[in-house]
């Protein structure tokens, strides 16, 4: 096992690049140790690379274009953030269910969307996110999250609360009862200004990378001429969801839509 610490996001980019596979970004380390087999050593053959270094990935700031999050930045900072609370009530809300304090501590914003199945990757595409590469490329999260294999995040952008109207969100996070079982999926959803109808609906769930769910933001969008019911809304579900994900994501869309009346 190697750990290096390139003085720059881009040369840790360029690190990356050249190593392919065998190459690993390290932040907090809290989902990457849950990958190493007992008794939970890291593999000799891969190169570690720490993206903390860096200042510019983990300062949380507000400008002209939006509200820039860095994506080192700890998830228990970005929680307690004044300006994510102002401008991004619905990420701090996922990150006060997410783990324990002490993963919260540990855990970084671009680990957590970087692995593809936590709280946050769902609520960042329901705001319609953008991420910021090492190369000062800015892309729409959505984009990124359908690669195969991602590159470094240095930040993410989210929209201004005071620049552009959004309509209410909701986090939705189901689980096994018994304790300390991770969650079975993770939900996003955002209404139009005016609480119209739903707009965006986002989800993540172990064995299903993040993604939205566009088939069910179609359905619902036809509304007023095709009122959308239980088993339409389900339907459109299982077209990017397991069946047993489907379901619960179904009843979970109906009951936020209003149609689960009589059901």
């Amino acid at each position: 096992m190697r750990l290096i610490r390139p003085p720059s996001p881009q040369q840790a980019q360029q690190l990356a690049d050249r190593l392919g596979p065998l190459a690993r970004y390290l932040a907090g380390a809290t989902v990457v140790q849950q990958e190493w087999p007992e008794p939970r050593l890291a593999p000799t053959q891969t190169t570690f690379i720490d993206v903390m270094g860096w200042p510019q990935t983990q300062q949380i700031t507000l400008a002209e274009q939006g509200l820039r999050v860095g994506a080192a930045a700890r998830l228990e900072t970005v929680r307690c953030h004044s300006l994510v609370r102002h401008h991004a009530p619905l990420l701090c809300e996922a990150l006060s269910q997410l783990g324990a304090p002490g993963v919260r501590r540990l855990g970084t914003l671009g680990g957590n969307v970087g692995w593809g199945e936590g709280d946050c990757g769902p609520v960042l595409l329901a705001l319609d996110a953008q991420v910021e590469l090492a190369d000062g490329v800015v892309l729409p999260l959505e984009a990124l999250a359908q690669r195969a294999s991602r590159p470094l995040m240095v930040a993410f952008w989210l929209p201004r609360a005071d620049r552009r109207a959004l309509g209410r969100c909701v986090f939705e996070k189901v689980g096994y009862r018994a304790a300390f079982s991770p969650a079975r999926i993770r939900l996003a959803l955002r209404w139009s200004p005016g609480d119209a109808q739903i707009v965006r609906v986002a989800a993540a769930a172990p064995g299903t990378p993040l993604h939205r769910l566009h088939a069910v933001e179609t359905a619902l969008a036809r509304q007023a001429v095709t009122p959308p019911d239980l088993q339409t809304i389900r339907a459109a579900c299982r077209i990017t969801l397991p069946a047993d994900l489907a379901l619960i994501a179904s009843r979970l869309i109906a009951g936020h839509h209003g149609c689960l009346e009589g059901v």
